[in-house]
Protein backbone atom coordinates (compact mmCIF):
# COMPACT_ATOMS: atom_id res chain seq x y z
CA UNK A 1 0.00 0.00 0.00
CA UNK A 2 1.25 3.49 -0.79
CA UNK A 3 2.58 5.17 2.35
CA UNK A 4 0.68 8.40 1.72
CA UNK A 5 -2.59 6.54 1.24
CA UNK A 6 -2.01 4.57 4.42
CA UNK A 7 -1.36 7.78 6.37
CA UNK A 8 -4.56 9.32 5.04
CA UNK A 9 -6.55 6.26 6.15
CA UNK A 10 -5.01 6.41 9.62
CA UNK A 11 -5.78 10.17 9.86
CA UNK A 12 -9.39 9.52 8.90
CA UNK A 13 -9.79 6.88 11.56
CA UNK A 14 -8.32 9.20 14.19
CA UNK A 15 -10.73 11.97 13.13
CA UNK A 16 -13.73 9.67 13.53
CA UNK A 17 -12.58 8.68 17.00
CA UNK A 18 -12.17 12.33 17.98
CA UNK A 19 -15.68 13.17 16.73
CA UNK A 20 -17.09 10.31 18.79
CA UNK A 21 -15.24 11.52 21.89
CA UNK A 22 -16.51 15.07 21.32
CA UNK A 23 -20.12 13.92 21.09
CA UNK A 24 -19.67 11.87 24.23
CA UNK A 25 -18.34 14.91 26.07
CA UNK A 26 -21.19 17.09 24.82
CA UNK A 27 -24.13 14.87 25.72
CA UNK A 28 -22.89 13.10 28.83
CA UNK A 29 -23.10 15.34 31.92
CA UNK A 30 -19.77 16.13 33.55
CA UNK A 31 -19.02 14.15 36.75
CA UNK A 32 -17.14 16.43 39.14
CA UNK A 33 -15.79 13.44 41.07
CA UNK A 34 -13.82 12.34 38.04
CA UNK A 35 -14.83 8.71 38.55
CA UNK A 36 -15.43 6.64 35.44
CA UNK A 37 -18.87 5.23 34.78
CA UNK A 38 -19.17 1.48 35.16
CA UNK A 39 -19.32 -0.38 31.87
CA UNK A 40 -22.25 -2.32 33.33
CA UNK A 41 -24.46 0.76 33.52
CA UNK A 42 -23.22 2.73 30.52
CA UNK A 43 -22.75 2.10 26.86
CA UNK A 44 -21.10 4.03 24.09
CA UNK A 45 -23.15 6.91 22.74
CA UNK A 46 -24.72 6.44 19.32
CA UNK A 47 -24.60 9.16 16.71
CA UNK A 48 -27.66 8.20 14.67
CA UNK A 49 -31.28 9.30 14.98
CA UNK A 50 -33.51 7.04 17.04
CA UNK A 51 -37.24 6.74 16.33
CA UNK A 52 -39.18 6.80 19.61
CA UNK A 53 -42.65 6.58 18.09
CA UNK A 54 -44.45 7.42 14.87
CA UNK A 55 -48.23 7.79 14.31
CA UNK A 56 -50.45 9.57 11.82
CA UNK A 57 -51.45 13.04 12.99
CA UNK A 58 -55.12 12.23 12.51
CA UNK A 59 -54.82 9.43 15.08
CA UNK A 60 -54.04 11.85 17.91
CA UNK A 61 -57.04 12.82 20.04
CA UNK A 62 -55.52 14.41 23.16
CA UNK A 63 -52.27 15.82 24.44
CA UNK A 64 -51.75 16.55 28.11
CA UNK A 65 -48.81 18.50 29.51
CA UNK A 66 -47.89 18.51 33.17
CA UNK A 67 -45.14 20.76 34.51
CA UNK A 68 -44.46 23.09 37.42
CA UNK A 69 -47.02 25.59 36.10
CA UNK A 70 -49.85 23.01 36.18
CA UNK A 71 -51.70 20.86 33.68
CA UNK A 72 -52.82 21.59 30.13
CA UNK A 73 -55.18 19.39 28.14
CA UNK A 74 -55.54 19.80 24.37
CA UNK A 75 -58.03 18.11 22.06
CA UNK A 76 -58.10 17.36 18.34
CA UNK A 77 -61.38 16.57 16.63
CA UNK A 78 -61.42 15.44 13.01
CA UNK A 79 -64.43 16.84 11.18
CA UNK A 80 -65.64 16.11 7.68
CA UNK A 81 -64.48 13.46 5.24
CA UNK A 82 -62.18 13.23 2.26
CA UNK A 83 -61.05 16.54 0.88
CA UNK A 84 -63.40 18.31 3.31
CA UNK A 85 -61.71 16.79 6.35
CA UNK A 86 -60.22 19.25 8.82
CA UNK A 87 -58.88 19.26 12.36
CA UNK A 88 -60.50 21.37 15.05
CA UNK A 89 -58.42 22.11 18.14
CA UNK A 90 -59.47 23.16 21.62
CA UNK A 91 -57.77 23.72 24.96
CA UNK A 92 -59.46 23.14 28.31
CA UNK A 93 -59.83 26.36 30.28
CA UNK A 94 -59.91 28.63 27.23
CA UNK A 95 -63.66 28.60 26.64
CA UNK A 96 -64.65 31.89 25.03
CA UNK A 97 -60.99 32.85 24.49
CA UNK A 98 -59.52 33.22 21.00
CA UNK A 99 -56.73 30.69 20.52
CA UNK A 100 -53.58 30.83 18.43
CA UNK A 101 -52.04 28.05 16.33
CA UNK A 102 -49.92 26.59 19.14
CA UNK A 103 -52.27 23.62 19.64
CA UNK A 104 -52.13 22.77 15.94
CA UNK A 105 -48.34 22.97 16.06
CA UNK A 106 -48.21 20.65 19.06
CA UNK A 107 -50.30 17.93 17.39
CA UNK A 108 -48.24 18.22 14.19
CA UNK A 109 -44.94 17.94 16.08
CA UNK A 110 -45.85 15.18 18.54
CA UNK A 111 -47.24 12.73 16.00
CA UNK A 112 -43.73 11.35 15.50
CA UNK A 113 -40.70 11.78 17.77
CA UNK A 114 -37.14 11.00 16.81
CA UNK A 115 -34.29 11.46 19.26
CA UNK A 116 -31.16 12.93 17.77
CA UNK A 117 -29.26 10.12 19.51
CA UNK A 118 -29.13 7.72 22.39
CA UNK A 119 -27.28 9.33 25.31
CA UNK A 120 -27.03 6.42 27.76
CA UNK A 121 -28.55 3.00 28.09
CA UNK A 122 -30.24 2.24 31.39
CA UNK A 123 -28.34 4.85 33.43
CA UNK A 124 -28.00 4.19 37.15
CA UNK A 125 -28.18 7.90 37.95
CA UNK A 126 -31.17 9.62 36.32
CA UNK A 127 -30.63 12.79 38.33
CA UNK A 128 -27.68 13.89 36.22
CA UNK A 129 -30.07 14.17 33.28
CA UNK A 130 -32.89 15.76 35.26
CA UNK A 131 -34.93 12.63 34.68
CA UNK A 132 -35.46 11.71 38.35
CA UNK A 133 -37.97 14.57 38.51
CA UNK A 134 -38.69 15.51 34.87
CA UNK A 135 -39.49 19.11 34.01
CA UNK A 136 -42.55 17.99 32.09
CA UNK A 137 -44.62 14.93 31.30
CA UNK A 138 -46.33 14.90 27.92
CA UNK A 139 -48.96 12.25 27.27
CA UNK A 140 -50.18 11.69 23.71
CA UNK A 141 -53.43 9.73 23.40
CA UNK A 142 -54.77 8.11 20.24
CA UNK A 143 -58.12 7.18 18.78
CA UNK A 144 -57.44 3.47 19.38
CA UNK A 145 -57.12 4.02 23.16
CA UNK A 146 -53.33 3.72 23.31
CA UNK A 147 -50.91 6.41 24.43
CA UNK A 148 -47.28 7.44 24.48
CA UNK A 149 -45.68 9.22 27.43
CA UNK A 150 -42.73 11.53 26.87
CA UNK A 151 -40.63 12.77 29.81
CA UNK A 152 -38.51 15.92 29.40
CA UNK A 153 -35.41 16.50 31.51
CA UNK A 154 -32.59 19.03 31.65
CA UNK A 155 -31.35 21.09 28.74
CA UNK A 156 -28.48 19.52 26.81
CA UNK A 157 -24.95 20.85 27.50
CA UNK A 158 -25.04 22.42 24.03
CA UNK A 159 -27.87 24.67 25.23
CA UNK A 160 -30.12 23.31 22.47
CA UNK A 161 -32.61 20.46 23.01
CA UNK A 162 -33.09 18.42 26.17
CA UNK A 163 -32.77 14.95 27.63
CA UNK A 164 -35.82 12.72 27.35
CA UNK A 165 -37.30 9.31 28.02
CA UNK A 166 -40.31 7.58 26.53
CA UNK A 167 -42.81 5.14 28.05
CA UNK A 168 -41.07 2.28 29.90
CA UNK A 169 -37.86 2.58 27.90
CA UNK A 170 -35.04 2.88 30.52
CA UNK A 171 -32.71 4.68 28.12
CA UNK A 172 -32.05 8.44 28.03
CA UNK A 173 -32.15 10.20 24.67
CA UNK A 174 -31.20 13.60 23.30
CA UNK A 175 -34.31 15.37 22.00
CA UNK A 176 -34.31 18.15 19.44
CA UNK A 177 -34.87 21.87 20.02
CA UNK A 178 -38.43 21.59 18.67
CA UNK A 179 -39.47 19.50 21.70
CA UNK A 180 -37.57 21.21 24.53
CA UNK A 181 -39.76 24.39 24.72
CA UNK A 182 -42.84 22.30 25.48
CA UNK A 183 -41.49 21.72 28.99
CA UNK A 184 -42.22 25.37 29.84
CA UNK A 185 -45.66 25.72 28.26
CA UNK A 186 -48.43 27.39 30.27
CA UNK A 187 -52.11 27.81 29.46
CA UNK A 188 -51.73 31.42 28.32
CA UNK A 189 -49.28 30.32 25.61
CA UNK A 190 -52.30 29.08 23.66
CA UNK A 191 -54.12 32.45 23.69
CA UNK A 192 -54.26 34.54 20.52
CA UNK A 193 -52.37 37.78 21.21
CA UNK A 194 -54.31 39.81 18.62
CA UNK A 195 -56.07 42.71 20.35
CA UNK A 196 -57.21 44.66 17.29
CA UNK A 197 -57.33 42.82 13.98
CA UNK A 198 -54.93 44.25 11.41
CA UNK A 199 -56.85 46.42 8.97
CA UNK A 200 -57.05 45.36 5.35
CA UNK A 201 -58.74 47.26 2.57
CA UNK A 202 -62.14 45.86 1.53
CA UNK A 203 -62.32 44.15 -1.81
CA UNK A 204 -62.72 46.51 -4.77
CA UNK A 205 -61.64 49.39 -2.52
CA UNK A 206 -58.83 51.83 -3.23
CA UNK A 207 -58.59 52.82 0.43
CA UNK A 208 -55.06 52.80 1.86
CA UNK A 209 -56.07 53.35 5.49
CA UNK A 210 -59.12 52.76 7.66
CA UNK A 211 -61.72 55.46 8.16
CA UNK A 212 -61.33 56.79 11.71
CA UNK A 213 -64.74 58.32 12.38
CA UNK A 214 -64.11 59.27 16.01
CA UNK A 215 -61.69 58.81 18.90
CA UNK A 216 -61.81 59.65 22.61
CA UNK A 217 -58.89 59.35 25.04
CA UNK A 218 -59.10 59.87 28.79
CA UNK A 219 -56.20 59.78 31.24
CA UNK A 220 -52.51 59.12 30.74
CA UNK A 221 -50.34 62.18 30.24
CA UNK A 222 -53.49 64.19 29.48
CA UNK A 223 -54.28 64.37 33.20
CA UNK A 224 -51.33 66.74 33.69
CA UNK A 225 -53.10 69.43 31.64
CA UNK A 226 -56.82 68.65 31.41
CA UNK A 227 -57.42 66.20 34.27
CA UNK A 228 -60.19 63.71 33.53
CA UNK A 229 -61.59 65.79 30.67
CA UNK A 230 -61.63 63.65 27.51
CA UNK A 231 -59.66 64.47 24.41
CA UNK A 232 -62.10 63.76 21.56
CA UNK A 233 -62.19 64.27 17.83
CA UNK A 234 -64.50 63.17 15.07
CA UNK A 235 -64.51 63.04 11.32
CA UNK A 236 -65.39 66.34 9.67
CA UNK A 237 -65.56 67.60 6.12
CA UNK A 238 -62.54 68.34 3.96
CA UNK A 239 -62.67 71.02 1.29
CA UNK A 240 -60.08 70.50 -1.43
CA UNK A 241 -60.69 74.02 -2.74
CA UNK A 242 -58.84 75.40 0.28
CA UNK A 243 -55.63 74.08 -1.26
CA UNK A 244 -55.82 76.88 -3.83
CA UNK A 245 -55.20 79.32 -0.97
CA UNK A 246 -52.27 77.42 0.43
CA UNK A 247 -54.47 76.10 3.26
CA UNK A 248 -55.70 72.64 4.10
CA UNK A 249 -58.65 71.87 6.32
CA UNK A 250 -58.30 68.87 8.59
CA UNK A 251 -60.48 65.85 7.95
CA UNK A 252 -61.12 65.69 11.73
CA UNK A 253 -62.34 68.25 14.23
CA UNK A 254 -61.66 68.30 17.96
CA UNK A 255 -64.81 68.39 20.09
CA UNK A 256 -63.19 68.20 23.56
CA UNK A 257 -61.63 69.84 25.52
CA UNK A 258 -61.89 72.59 22.88
CA UNK A 259 -63.50 73.02 19.48
CA UNK A 260 -60.75 73.14 16.88
CA UNK A 261 -59.27 71.46 13.85
CA UNK A 262 -57.14 68.40 14.50
CA UNK A 263 -53.43 68.65 13.73
CA UNK A 264 -53.18 65.88 11.13
CA UNK A 265 -49.40 65.38 11.34
CA UNK A 266 -49.03 65.43 15.12
CA UNK A 267 -51.94 63.00 15.55
CA UNK A 268 -50.89 60.61 12.80
CA UNK A 269 -49.44 58.15 15.33
CA UNK A 270 -52.71 58.04 17.30
CA UNK A 271 -54.66 57.16 14.18
CA UNK A 272 -52.13 54.72 12.75
CA UNK A 273 -52.12 52.76 16.02
CA UNK A 274 -55.69 51.56 15.37
CA UNK A 275 -54.63 49.81 12.16
CA UNK A 276 -53.85 46.77 14.30
CA UNK A 277 -52.58 45.96 17.78
CA UNK A 278 -50.97 42.80 19.15
CA UNK A 279 -49.62 41.82 22.55
CA UNK A 280 -46.17 40.47 23.29
CA UNK A 281 -47.57 38.21 26.01
CA UNK A 282 -50.69 37.27 27.96
CA UNK A 283 -50.72 37.99 31.70
CA UNK A 284 -54.04 36.39 32.64
CA UNK A 285 -57.33 34.98 31.38
CA UNK A 286 -60.73 35.41 33.00
CA UNK A 287 -59.29 37.88 35.56
CA UNK A 288 -61.17 38.41 38.83
CA UNK A 289 -61.42 41.71 40.71
CA UNK A 290 -58.20 41.11 42.62
CA UNK A 291 -56.31 40.48 39.39
CA UNK A 292 -57.79 43.56 37.74
CA UNK A 293 -56.54 45.63 40.66
CA UNK A 294 -53.11 43.98 40.44
CA UNK A 295 -52.79 44.95 36.78
CA UNK A 296 -54.17 48.47 37.27
CA UNK A 297 -57.26 47.70 35.22
CA UNK A 298 -59.84 48.37 37.95
CA UNK A 299 -59.00 52.06 37.46
CA UNK A 300 -57.21 52.21 34.08
CA UNK A 301 -54.35 54.59 33.46
CA UNK A 302 -55.76 55.43 30.03
CA UNK A 303 -59.09 54.64 28.34
CA UNK A 304 -59.39 54.73 24.55
CA UNK A 305 -62.57 54.52 22.46
CA UNK A 306 -62.58 54.79 18.69
CA UNK A 307 -64.67 53.98 15.65
CA UNK A 308 -62.87 52.33 12.73
CA UNK A 309 -64.85 51.86 9.54
CA UNK A 310 -68.10 52.00 11.49
CA UNK A 311 -67.02 49.48 14.16
CA UNK A 312 -66.56 50.59 17.80
CA UNK A 313 -63.49 49.58 19.81
CA UNK A 314 -62.63 50.07 23.49
CA UNK A 315 -59.24 49.74 25.23
CA UNK A 316 -58.38 49.87 28.93
CA UNK A 317 -54.68 50.50 29.50
CA UNK A 318 -53.51 49.66 32.99
CA UNK A 319 -50.32 49.68 35.03
CA UNK A 320 -46.75 49.33 33.80
CA UNK A 321 -44.99 46.00 34.23
CA UNK A 322 -41.72 47.82 34.92
CA UNK A 323 -40.17 46.64 31.66
CA UNK A 324 -41.62 49.09 29.16
CA UNK A 325 -44.99 47.37 28.80
CA UNK A 326 -48.57 48.02 29.94
CA UNK A 327 -51.41 45.67 30.83
CA UNK A 328 -54.29 46.05 28.38
CA UNK A 329 -57.84 44.74 28.03
CA UNK A 330 -60.38 45.22 25.27
CA UNK A 331 -64.11 44.61 25.05
CA UNK A 332 -65.06 41.12 24.00
CA UNK A 333 -61.81 39.50 25.15
CA UNK A 334 -61.63 38.34 28.78
CA UNK A 335 -57.84 38.49 28.65
CA UNK A 336 -55.17 40.70 30.21
CA UNK A 337 -52.59 41.38 27.50
CA UNK A 338 -49.03 42.66 27.85
CA UNK A 339 -48.33 45.37 25.26
CA UNK A 340 -45.24 47.47 24.59
CA UNK A 341 -45.75 51.11 25.56
CA UNK A 342 -44.33 52.07 22.16
CA UNK A 343 -47.49 50.57 20.62
CA UNK A 344 -49.76 52.67 22.87
CA UNK A 345 -49.29 56.33 21.81
CA UNK A 346 -52.51 57.30 23.61
CA UNK A 347 -50.79 57.14 27.02
CA UNK A 348 -48.42 60.02 26.26
CA UNK A 349 -50.54 62.61 24.43
CA UNK A 350 -49.40 66.23 24.58
CA UNK A 351 -52.70 68.08 24.21
CA UNK A 352 -50.94 71.29 23.12
CA UNK A 353 -49.81 69.51 19.94
CA UNK A 354 -53.13 67.93 19.04
CA UNK A 355 -54.95 70.90 17.54
CA UNK A 356 -54.26 72.76 14.33
CA UNK A 357 -53.10 76.36 14.76
CA UNK A 358 -55.71 77.33 12.14
CA UNK A 359 -58.81 78.15 14.14
CA UNK A 360 -61.43 78.36 11.41
CA UNK A 361 -61.42 77.83 7.62
CA UNK A 362 -64.55 79.03 5.81
CA UNK A 363 -64.18 78.69 2.04
CA UNK A 364 -63.95 82.08 0.39
CA UNK A 365 -66.60 81.37 -2.25
CA UNK A 366 -69.12 80.49 0.48
CA UNK A 367 -68.69 83.83 2.28
CA UNK A 368 -70.84 86.82 1.34
CA UNK A 369 -69.36 89.38 3.74
CA UNK A 370 -66.53 89.76 6.26
CA UNK A 371 -66.82 92.28 9.10
CA UNK A 372 -63.48 93.20 10.63
CA UNK A 373 -63.58 95.06 13.95
CA UNK A 374 -60.34 96.71 15.08
CA UNK A 375 -60.04 99.03 18.05
CA UNK A 376 -63.77 99.73 18.11
CA UNK A 377 -64.17 100.45 14.39
CA UNK A 378 -65.81 98.01 11.95
CA UNK A 379 -64.79 97.47 8.31
CA UNK A 380 -67.22 95.51 6.14
CA UNK A 381 -66.10 93.76 2.95
CA UNK A 382 -68.94 92.70 0.63
CA UNK A 383 -68.18 89.74 -1.64
CA UNK A 384 -70.02 89.00 -4.91
CA UNK A 385 -69.87 85.80 -6.92
CA UNK A 386 -69.20 85.71 -10.65
CA UNK A 387 -71.12 83.25 -12.78
CA UNK A 388 -68.81 80.70 -14.46
CA UNK A 389 -68.53 80.30 -18.19
CA UNK A 390 -70.88 77.90 -19.92
CA UNK A 391 -69.36 74.42 -19.91
CA UNK A 392 -68.46 72.69 -23.13
CA UNK A 393 -70.44 69.66 -24.17
CA UNK A 394 -69.76 66.72 -21.86
CA UNK A 395 -68.21 68.87 -19.11
CA UNK A 396 -69.75 69.62 -15.72
CA UNK A 397 -70.73 73.19 -14.87
CA UNK A 398 -68.39 74.96 -12.45
CA UNK A 399 -69.64 76.52 -9.22
CA UNK A 400 -69.78 80.33 -9.01
CA UNK A 401 -66.58 81.84 -7.58
CA UNK A 402 -65.56 85.14 -6.04
CA UNK A 403 -65.66 87.88 -8.67
CA UNK A 404 -65.86 91.22 -6.88
CA UNK A 405 -65.18 92.70 -3.40
CA UNK A 406 -66.19 96.18 -2.25
CA UNK A 407 -65.61 98.31 0.82
CA UNK A 408 -67.88 101.33 1.34
CA UNK A 409 -68.97 100.93 -2.28
CA UNK A 410 -65.38 101.03 -3.55
CA UNK A 411 -64.12 97.96 -5.44
CA UNK A 412 -60.91 96.44 -4.08
CA UNK A 413 -58.13 94.68 -5.97
CA UNK A 414 -59.26 91.03 -6.02
CA UNK A 415 -55.78 89.51 -5.65
CA UNK A 416 -54.95 91.77 -2.73
CA UNK A 417 -58.21 90.85 -1.03
CA UNK A 418 -57.56 87.13 -1.53
CA UNK A 419 -54.26 87.58 0.31
CA UNK A 420 -56.06 89.52 3.06
CA UNK A 421 -58.66 86.75 3.35
CA UNK A 422 -55.87 84.22 3.68
CA UNK A 423 -54.48 86.29 6.54
CA UNK A 424 -57.92 86.21 8.22
CA UNK A 425 -57.72 82.41 8.10
CA UNK A 426 -54.30 82.50 9.75
CA UNK A 427 -55.80 83.70 13.05
CA UNK A 428 -53.54 81.51 15.23
CA UNK A 429 -54.61 79.16 17.99
CA UNK A 430 -51.12 78.73 19.44
CA UNK A 431 -51.80 77.53 23.00
CA UNK A 432 -54.74 76.33 25.07
CA UNK A 433 -56.41 78.92 27.28
CA UNK A 434 -56.71 76.48 30.18
CA UNK A 435 -57.23 79.27 32.72
CA UNK A 436 -60.08 80.80 30.72
CA UNK A 437 -58.33 84.19 30.67
CA UNK A 438 -60.11 87.12 28.97
CA UNK A 439 -59.69 90.87 28.81
CA UNK A 440 -60.65 93.78 26.60
CA UNK A 441 -62.13 92.85 23.21
CA UNK A 442 -59.71 94.43 20.71
CA UNK A 443 -60.61 92.69 17.44
CA UNK A 444 -63.05 90.32 15.78
CA UNK A 445 -63.59 88.74 12.37
CA UNK A 446 -67.20 87.87 11.46
CA UNK A 447 -68.17 85.74 8.45
CA UNK A 448 -71.56 85.88 6.66
CA UNK A 449 -72.67 83.31 4.07
CA UNK A 450 -74.39 83.28 0.70
CA UNK A 451 -76.52 80.21 1.36
CA UNK A 452 -77.65 81.24 4.87
CA UNK A 453 -77.88 85.02 5.40
CA UNK A 454 -78.86 84.56 9.05
CA UNK A 455 -75.77 82.57 9.95
CA UNK A 456 -72.58 84.18 11.24
CA UNK A 457 -69.30 82.86 12.69
CA UNK A 458 -67.06 85.16 14.69
CA UNK A 459 -63.46 84.91 15.86
CA UNK A 460 -62.83 87.22 18.83
CA UNK A 461 -59.55 88.52 20.26
CA UNK A 462 -59.18 89.65 23.89
CA UNK A 463 -56.01 91.31 25.15
CA UNK A 464 -54.77 89.52 28.28
CA UNK A 465 -51.26 91.03 28.47
CA UNK A 466 -48.89 93.26 26.54
CA UNK A 467 -47.81 90.26 24.47
CA UNK A 468 -50.72 87.82 24.50
CA UNK A 469 -54.33 87.67 23.37
CA UNK A 470 -57.04 85.13 24.10
CA UNK A 471 -59.09 84.09 21.11
CA UNK A 472 -61.83 81.68 20.13
CA UNK A 473 -64.72 80.97 17.83
CA UNK A 474 -68.29 81.98 18.61
CA UNK A 475 -67.68 82.76 22.26
CA UNK A 476 -65.60 79.67 23.01
CA UNK A 477 -62.39 81.44 24.02
CA UNK A 478 -60.22 78.32 24.22
CA UNK A 479 -56.85 79.54 22.90
CA UNK A 480 -54.15 82.15 23.33
CA UNK A 481 -51.76 83.68 20.84
CA UNK A 482 -49.16 86.40 20.34
CA UNK A 483 -50.48 89.93 19.97
CA UNK A 484 -48.19 90.21 16.93
CA UNK A 485 -51.05 88.87 14.80
CA UNK A 486 -53.23 91.88 15.73
CA UNK A 487 -50.37 94.27 14.99
CA UNK A 488 -49.93 92.76 11.52
CA UNK A 489 -53.72 92.74 11.00
CA UNK A 490 -53.80 96.54 11.50
CA UNK A 491 -50.92 96.99 9.04
CA UNK A 492 -52.50 94.71 6.43
CA UNK A 493 -55.83 96.54 6.66
CA UNK A 494 -54.06 99.77 5.84
CA UNK A 495 -52.24 98.15 2.90
CA UNK A 496 -55.45 96.65 1.50
CA UNK A 497 -57.32 99.97 1.60
CA UNK A 498 -54.32 101.67 -0.05
CA UNK A 499 -54.28 99.19 -2.95
CA UNK A 500 -51.22 97.30 -1.70
CA UNK A 501 -50.72 93.57 -1.13
CA UNK A 502 -50.99 92.47 2.53
CA UNK A 503 -48.10 90.64 4.24
CA UNK A 504 -48.77 87.12 5.51
CA UNK A 505 -45.80 87.08 7.89
CA UNK A 506 -46.08 88.27 11.50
Amino acid sequence: MNKKVRNLIISGVVLLVLVGVLLLLLFLPQDSSGEEESSATSSAITTTSVELFNRETEELTEISIENEAGSILLHQEIQGEGDEQESVYSVDGLDGIDQNTEASSLFSTLDAINASQLVEENPADLAKYGMDTPRATITIRYSDGTENVLLLGDTLPTGVGCYGMVNDDPNVYALTSSISPYAELVLTDFVDTTIIETWTAPEDSEATAPEIRSMTVVGGALTETIGDTPFSFEMGEYNEDLASYGMSGSTWVITSPVNASLHTENTQELRDAVNGLSASDVAAIHPDEAMLAEYGLDDPYTVVDFNRDGEDFHLDIGASDGSGNRYVMTDGKDVVFVVAESSLPWISIDITKMFSSILYLPFIDDVSQVDLMLNGETYSFEMELAEPEEPEEGEEAEEPSLGRVTYNGQELDLDNYRTMYQFFLLAPAEDLNLDGATGELIASITYHYHDDPDRTDTIEFYQISDRRVALGLNGDISFTSRIAYITRLEQNLEKLLNGEEPDLDY
